[in-house]
């Protein structure tokens, strides 16, 4: 158990007899919810730990009162302000954070009845801790002499079951055991398991010599009730591999609930296996026909495909399977093809299977190389090499522009203006994006990317200055690749794009503040078209 469980101890104990006395002249006399005790736990620091305070809405530490009972189900109102977290995961009691400054709580609980408006008899400081003692009809402070323990082992079936005391989850091991050290007093046991009504109880340490024992093993099975019609209907029926009677159509046969493994079985017929859910207080019907078998051939265009039924692989086409008579899923591969995958009705007055396969163009795993053109801002004529890994598409391109700016004037003081003109002399991109067949031959990628454009200076007389050369733009860019394969290996390419500027040069930025055209080379819409070879 934890220090703070400790501590409240210790405060009990201080107010001993006290307690006592009113435990024992109220323990089952009151009608309403009521508070025995309120008080400042001087030396608790919870509201004020890291991992457990809890602010309110204006960032301020909340107050903790720590509300003393086993009992869950509690409902609490401090007014405008609001109670800011409930957490009643602790033994023994419920944590309330609430705004400091507040002078009213009201608690209301569904069975146990309610109190209203009562008034903190101390004033409710931000990141302080208090202790609640209520008491009601059905609610009780339990109290415990930690000066006196005894380990308590605990064994409960199913295994899987898990077990609470006083509301803390107890760990069981494999086969559902634990042993755990507990104070003297009275604790309040529940045990839970998948598939059963859980168990409530009361275990009470006592016995400061022997060890003391918790056994629950006598959970109540939760039943349901399966009626199975078979054809034939002298077929054997198993549950779980236990035979069962085979009248249960007219008298259902009663089982735990979940899940479980039905087999019919008569000679001369398919064996059928279900698996089943029954389900609390209801019928579970299951009808099932027994078919003949018959001998099915399996054949692929082109061959060599591998083929499974419903899951179960047959082999490497042309081949044969001995099925029954029913609905199937017959699903064929084959390296450079598309999957194949029909839902068929299999007949033994039809044995034959015949598959086609598409071949696929585009794989998952594939590397490209274009040449091609992009216009736009401007016309530039390039390659990109690229490639799909599990279809996560990496590409890169370099491509050269055509075109040329407006005549830009410069001037220096006293100096004669010098003419020069500007075109974008290379853009390279790095793109990333993750590739979507749509077909055999069709991929849609979208795409994100870097674009870095440079751009070449011309001056219009000798100089030996080049004021702006070089200067260059890096952009962000998306867009989407729509590929095609036309041919085995051949294909072709569309890219629209758009990019914006991100970083420029000083050079850059001079020039797009007078030349709008080349300001646009930097951002804006492109469309690449490329001519492809994949493998």
């Amino acid at each position: 158990m934890s220090n703070d469980y400790y501590q409240i101890l210790n405060l009990h104990r201080r107010w001993g007899i006290l307690i006592a006395i009113f435990l024992f002249s109220s323990f089952v006399h009151a009608q309403k919810i009521s508070v025995s005790r309120f008080v400042l736990a001087e030396s608790d620091l919870t509201a004020q730990n890291k991992s457990t305070l809890v602010e309110d809405q204006n960032g301020d530490k909340c107050a903790l009162i720590r509300v003393q009972t086993t009992q869950k189900g509690f409902s609490f109102d401090v007014g405008s302000a609001g109670v800011q977290k409930v957490d009643d995961n602790h033994i023994g009691e419920i944590w309330l954070y609430v705004p400091f400054g507040v002078r009213h709580i009201s608690i209301r609980h569904p069975q146990l009845g309610s109190l209203v408006n009562y008034s903190f008899p101390i004033n409710i400081e931000k990141a302080r801790t208090y202790i609640m003692e209520i008491t009601s009809d059905k609610v009780f402070v339990n109290y415990y002499d930690d000066s006196r323990k005894q380990k308590l082992n605990i064994r409960v079936f199913p295994a899987n079951a898990s077990i609470t005391l006083n509301g803390m989850n107890i760990k069981l091991n494999s086969k559902g055991e634990a042993s755990q050290e507990l104070s003297f007093g009275t604790y309040t046991y529940k045990v839970v398991a998948d598939r059963y009504y859980s168990k409530e109880g009361q275990v009470v340490i006592n016995d400061s010599v022997h060890i003391q024992q918790l056994v629950v093993n006598d959970l109540k099975p939760i039943m349901g009730k399966i009626s199975v019609h078979t054809n034939p209907y002298n077929a054997e029926i198993m549950l779980d591999g236990v035979s069962i009677p085979s009248n249960t159509s007219l008298t259902p046969y009663a089982t735990q609930i979940g899940h479980h493994k039905l087999i019919v079985k008569q000679i001369g017929y398919k064996t059928e296996e279900r698996d089943i859910k029954v389900e609390q207080d209801k019928i579970t019907d299951i009808n099932i026909i027994l078919s003949q078998l018959a001998m099915f051939s399996f054949r692929s265009d082109p061959t060599g495909a591998i083929v499974s039924v419903s899951g179960e692989k047959l082999g490497t086409t042309p081949c044969q399977k001995e099925l029954k008579t029913g609905s199937y899923e017959v699903f064929a591969q084959k390296v450079g093809y598309k999957d194949y995958k029909k839902k068929m009705d299999l007949s033994s007055s039809s044995p034959n299977v015949n598959i086609s396969l598409s071949r696929i163009y585009n794989y998952k795993n594939e590397f490209y190389a274009e040449a091609g053109v992009r216009v736009g801002t401007f016309v530039s004529f390039g390659g990109t090499i690229g490639g799909y890994i599990s279809n996560v598409n990496i590409e890169a391109s370099a491509f050269y522009g055509t075109g040329n700016s407006e005549t830009i004037y410069w001037s220096g003081n006293d100096t004669k203006p010098i003419s020069s003109i500007y075109h974008p002399e290379l853009v390279v991109s790095g793109k990333v994006g993750y590739g979507i067949a749509a077909g055999t031959r069709f991929r849609i990628t979208p795409q994100l990317g870097i674009n870095y454009l440079s751009l070449k200076e011309s001056m219009q007389e000798e100089s030996n200055v080049t004021p702006a050369n070089g200067s260059n733009v890096t952009s962000a860019l998306f867009g989407v690749r729509f590929s095609v394969i036309i041919t085995n290996h051949f294909g072709v390419s569309l890219s629209p794009e758009y990019s914006f500027g991100v970083g420029k040069s000083n050079g850059y930025k001079e020039l797009e503040a007078v030349s709008s055209k080349i300001k646009n080379w930097g951002q804006g819409f492109n469309v690449k078209l490329g001519l492809m070879i994949a493998f």
